[in-house]
């Protein structure tokens, strides 16, 4: 499935805030002008467009598990950081490390990971990452805004408007923040813009309002990479990881719950 940035708002002409916010602001990835899908201007941080061609319809594993979109967002960030991954190399490492849990009979709900799992595979494929709970969903933002890599745990009946997948009301899904919107003038979050394996849909906007009751109100469940991209991490990750593919394959750090 090929993606080409679809959904993700064509930025308008430059235009300066009015408050001077963005020139205070700690921003450490691209920024431009754009539009919501209801038409209000705001500004888009984050390579939206360019992270939309790591997101893919979960499954395409050699088991053809479909639960496994915390293995398909861990691919998407450790891709971001350079590290040329997919889905399948990323489930049969965690697979051989214990960083996946499989429901016999039914692969419909197996393939998922734990949120220390998530960060265990980042950080076995030279990207350092950490688990997070009970955060505010301007946690997510700011991470994005400062180039960290973040994936976020979300109720996905809650995220897709689909009683069926809200289970017992738990963060049951992975997605990748790919980038946010704020508003131009006064830098209020307005929404977050996701990569989901679930729908297959990349560089999706989520309001802050839906993803504060999809993420924030089900315990929010986060990972986290420890450095951003800009701190020149991404090089040393691939040399890892082509090392690794080379020679043997990556260890496994031990975080595993099993």
């Amino acid at each position: 499935m090929e993606h080409d940035g679809a959904g993700v708002p064509h930025a308008d002409g430059p235009e300066e805030d009015t408050t001077g916010w963005l020139r205070d602001a700690a921003v450490a990835v691209p920024v431009e002008p754009g539009r919501l899908p209801d038409g209000r201007p705001s500004l888009i941080i984050g390579d939206v467009r360019g992270y939309a061609a790591f997101n893919h319809l979960q499954g395409d594993n050699p088991e053809h598990d479909r639960g496994d979109c915390g293995i398909v967002s861990c691919a998407d960030v450790l891709n971001q950081f350079g590290v040329r991954l997919t889905e399948a190399d990323a489930f049969l490492h965690a697979t051989r490390c214990h960083e996946l849990h499989v429901v016999p009979g039914r692969p419909d709900q197996s393939g998922w990971t734990l949120p220390a799992e998530q960060a265990a595979i980042l950080t076995d494929y030279g990207v350092p990452a950490h688990a997070e709970e009970t955060q505010p969903v301007e946690r997510l933002a700011l991470a994005v805004q400062h180039g960290h890599g973040v994936i976020a745990m979300v109720n996905a009946g809650v995220l897709w408007s689909d009683p069926q997948a809200l289970g017992h009301g738990q963060a049951n899904h992975a997605v990748t923040i790919t980038g946010i919107a704020r508003d131009r003038y006064d830098g209020a979050l307005l929404g977050l813009y996701i990569n989901d394996s679930g729908t297959g849909q990349s560089g999706q906007f989520v309001s802050a309002h839906l993803m504060t009751t999809a993420f924030e109100h089900e315990g929010g469940f986060c990972v986290v990479t420890d450095s951003a991209q800009a701190a020149g991490l991404a090089g040393r990750a691939q040399d890892r990881a082509d090392r690794a593919g080379s020679s043997s394959r990556p260890g496994c750090s031990g975080l595993s719950s099993w």
